[in-house]
């Protein structure tokens, strides 16, 4: 990864304002990128103070600045990985090797001329994917797709817009970053388009998990940032119950909406879509962003990039959808 950590001791240079070393005006607080670097990792700190690491890419041969997505990572986590002890839950990363998804999708990016943006949510917090003991309360709190990974969406939406790149030029057109998620990050999309206006000030924010009432643990949502959110959004196969935080969508009690448009792909033989169904339908009664919404008969949960016909196919519209957007 070219440059990799020659960005990061940038950033510590350019966020500290060293005296001896005075910088243009228009690179006072901004995040410096050498030029030429074609990937990079920072890290930054989160909601819970945890420092979580977040891979950028950004295309050669391209004219800055350039629209942007931030891709997050499903349950299988943001890295190559491996099970080194064949109990079927990894516990070894390939240390800031993107695993074969979200390279894929990095590719794909690259050639839109797209800059693309993968954070970190789970390796900093403990674990290497959401599995065994991490799907269910204390642990999943700590990852909550609802509560968490939309403050780490954020996070990496400000760094790309305070990029630079060494010569002073603007790396990323600041209004025009999406949002793209897989499964458990597909709900973390959800959580970080929601319309926090829907909330009344004194409302008490919970999570319900097998008949237990969970409050104390539970973060009210991200807000939206000054500069403003992200254009749109894209979410494959959610987990769109949220364990009523929002209120239940399947019984007309959610406040659900969002404040951009996006896109939705649901399997057919998935067990979340029914739940993905009631809140889309929240959505349209609640007045939130257009959705727009695709179905695939025969295909089941994590069908991305299995190179098959549905998988082609949404991705083709997944770029559409997103190139309209970003233009």
């Amino acid at each position: 990864m070219k440059s990799s950590f020659l960005a990061l001791l940038v950033l510590v240079l350019v966020l500290s304002c060293e005296k001896d070393s005075p910088e243009p005006s228009n690179l006072a607080n901004r995040i410096v990128i050498p030029n030429g670097t074609k990937d990079t990792v920072l890290f930054a700190k989160s909601i819970d103070d945890k420092v979580i690491p977040i891979f950028f890419s950004f295309p050669e041969h391209a004219t800055y600045p350039l629209p942007g997505t931030v891709v997050l990572h499903g349950s299988g986590g943001n890295w190559k990985d491996e099970d080194t002890d064949n109990d079927g839950i990894a516990d070894k990363i390939n240390e800031w090797q993107l695993s074969t998804q979200n390279q894929q999708w990095n590719d794909i990016f690259h050639r839109e001329l797209i800059i693309s943006a993968f954070p970190d949510s789970y390796s900093s917090r403990g674990t290497i994917e959401n599995e065994g003991p991490w799907k269910n309360p204390p642990l999943q709190f700590k990852i909550s797709a609802t509560f968490i990974r939309n403050y780490d969406a954020y996070l990496t939406l400000d760094l790309l817009r305070k990029m630079v790149w060494s010569d002073g030029t603007e790396m990323v057109k600041p209004n025009k970053v999406a949002l793209l998620g897989f499964s458990h990050g597909a709900t973390a999309v959800q959580s970080t388009l929601f319309d926090t206006q829907a909330a009344n000030d004194n409302r008490v924010w919970s999570q319900n998990y097998n008949g237990v009432q969970y409050t104390d643990e539970i973060k009210a949502p991200a807000p939206l940032p000054v500069a403003g959110g992200f254009v749109a959004g894209v979410m494959y196969y959610p987990g769109s119950f949220h364990n009523s935080y929002y209120g239940n969508p399947c019984s007309g009690t959610s406040i659900y909406r969002t404040y951009a448009d996006f896109m939705i792909h649901l399997p057919s033989d998935d067990g979340l879509t029914d739940n993905s169904l009631c809140m889309l339908e929240t959505v349209q009664n609640n007045n939130g962003g257009n959705p727009v919404i695709h179905h695939y008969e025969g295909t089941d949960h994590g069908f991305d990039g299995n190179n098959s016909t549905a998988s082609n196919v949404a991705r083709q519209r997944t770029l559409t959808f997103l190139k309209s957007k970003l233009q």
